[in-house]
């Protein structure tokens, strides 16, 4: 598991989210615990129609600057709710 740090934080908006070597999506927010201030959850974007999940940081297995690498495809992405669009 790949665990945050406040300086680092920053780097993971934008990032792309990866399942070995097929791109899933983009990482587009970040929800913090309230107290902590740690990040637990990653606002991402992913498949063709742009569906929008908070992705747990647990799933993140490794990463780069650039590229954040999930241990889970898809499939477990879709069982993810939706979040509502941004207004």
């Amino acid at each position: 598991m790949f665990t945050t740090t406040a300086m680092n934080d920053t780097q993971l908006m934008g990032a792309e989210m990866m399942f070995g070597k097929a791109l899933l999506g983009q990482v587009e927010g970040l929800v913090r615990d309230p107290i902590t201030q740690r990040v637990r959850r990653l606002v991402t974007r992913y498949g063709k129609v742009g569906r929008r999940v908070a992705v747990p940081l647990e799933w993140v297995v490794n990463r780069s600057p650039s590229r954040l690498f999930l241990g889970v495809g898809a499939r477990s992405l879709d069982d993810l709710a939706e979040l509502q669009p941004l207004n």
